[in-house]
């Protein structure tokens, strides 16, 4: 095949939009790689209409991948709307690998009833610097082999159902980075890859079929990003990982403000990368035909003058192929009930497992803090700007504590409840100002301790999940 021909083949975009556009069914047409779903894409009104979208897209290219970031807690597409009602990676570091392994069985079987064959996640980061301003909450916590333990389960519960592949991130770790490569480019230094590196070996032990790189500096292993650096590729293959390598969205500033989207695409398929995800068009408002068309036509002036080989290519589009093909036959075994997914209720996670979470955040929190969610009669969301919930842009916690205001006790409260995900020079400001003021309570959203040093209510993440165990603990039925 004509190495032009396979340039569709390697791609991952995204587009605006509830209904297939006529651009990204041309490029289905020609062999795109696959579709990468957001929030945007999902009418929250119309529970079938995602899995809908995902047969509008199969119809033209049975082989297409249909992707989602969904991990629970605060990253969430088919949820975004409202929040997440499954756990998050820091809620699920509290309780044993197991849970973690029944929640990621529940989250598969949900994307595959939605038509999800690319399931981007779990996140294998170790959060060990609190102030992490992009991973927080999305990591199972701060220790390298309790967050190796619950990888390792998740990918087992996202392989129990058939048609549905992991792809673990973001390798080797964004997990103790100050700055998010969403809107600049961290470094981090080869000693903490090494520290970070076991909860991505187990993933590859468990056969993980898919892994997506982080748009970070290793200085020991060269000047450029990961995603585009050919000897930290050759290293993660050297780890014996012969799966789909995948990018972090490419028109994250981390890597568009110094490539651009089409350079960066190029500089990624060379450096050994296999599936280029372009990202969320509507985050920026970006027009998503444009952005393909960029690219596309960056990998193939790159092709015709040398800078990407056509062996490169082909081995790129050899691995994804590979996996769509695996994909496409383990889902339609599924569906025909010849080796169907296990008996779940795709609805939530059991109330045992549930009940032993709240537990857990109760165990983790302070005494005084959990009591006095019951006389609070004033909330400050401290997250002003940038958050870790900016992925859902639901606040559901923020939104339940203010219904509590309401709460007989309240009244002879006076608790102040301040919400906050990270202990930012900012989020520390307004916690301060708020104690000085009178008795007040922080409600941590984000990564389990969270650092900081106030009576503290921990929840590991604003979902609704979350908000339905305030609830609990308040007597709260609504």
């Amino acid at each position: 095949m004509d190495p032009h021909e396979l340039v569709p083949g390697v791609l991952l975009p995204g587009f605006a939009g509830r209904e297939l556009p006529d651009w990204l069914r041309a490029e289905l047409e020609r062999g795109l790689g696959g579709v990468c779903l957001f929030a945007g894409n999902v009418d929250a009104a119309d529970p079938r209409g995602t899995a809908r979208l995902a047969a509008a897209i199969r119809a033209v290219r049975p082989e297409a991948l249909v992707a989602a970031d969904e991990e629970g807690g605060v990253v969430t597409r088919l949820e975004g709307r409202d929040g997440s009602t499954l756990p998050s990676p820091a809620q699920l570091g509290l309780v044993a690998p197991a849970v973690a392994e029944r929640a990621s069985a529940v989250l598969s079987e949900r994307v595959r009833r939605a038509g999800i064959d690319l399931l981007l996640a779990p996140s294998a980061d170790v959060n060990d610097n609190p102030a992490n301003p992009v991973i927080g909450a999305r990591s199972f916590g701060g220790d390298p082999h309790d967050v190796a333990a619950r990888v390792a389960a998740t990918v087992r519960g996202i392989r129990s159902r058939r048609g549905v592949a992991a792809c673990v991130k973001h390798w080797p770790g964004h997990g103790d980075t100050d700055v998010d490569s969403h809107r600049g480019l961290p470094t981090v230094p080869a000693a903490t890859v090494a520290r970070h590196a076991e909860p991505f070996a187990a993933a590859i032990r468990e056969g993980v079929p898919a892994i997506m790189t982080a748009h970070i500096v290793v200085p020991e292993w060269g000047a450029e990003p990961v995603t585009v650096n050919p000897d930290a590729i050759a290293r993660l293959r050297a780890e014996g990982f012969d799966g789909v390598v995948i990018t972090d969205a490419v028109d994250m500033a981390a890597i568009a403000d110094t490539y651009g989207l089409g350079g960066g695409a190029v500089r990624a398929l060379a450096a050994g990368i296999d599936l280029v995800c372009l990202g969320n068009p509507e985050l920026k408002g970006a027009d998503a035909a444009a952005q393909y068309a960029e690219v596309t036509s960056a990998v193939i002036a790159a092709l015709d003058e040398g800078i990407l080989a056509p062996e490169r290519l082909r081995e790129a589009h050899a691995r994804v192929a590979r996996l769509a093909a695996e994909l496409t036959a383990a889902r339609a075994a599924a569906d025909a009930g010849t080796a169907g997914p296990l008996p779940v209720e795709p609805a939530l996670l059991g109330t045992d497992d549930t009940a032993a979470i709240a537990a857990a955040l109760v165990a983790a929190s302070d005494p005084s803090a959990v009591s006095a969610l019951a006389r609070i009669d004033r909330v400050v969301d401290a997250r002003a700007g940038a958050t870790q919930a900016a992925a859902t842009r639901a606040v559901p916690v923020d939104r339940t504590l203010r219904e509590l205001t309401g709460h007989p006790a309240a009244h002879s409260g006076g608790v102040t409840a301040v919400v906050a995900d990270r202990p930012s020079d900012a989020q520390l400001a307004v916690i301060e100002r708020e104690r000085a003021a009178g008795q007040s309570i922080v409600v941590n959203v984000g990564a389990i301790p969270g650092g900081f040093d106030a009576a503290v209510v921990q929840l590991g993440a604003d979902s609704r999940f979350s908000a339905a165990i305030v609830r609990s603990w308040t007597g709260e039925s609504r």
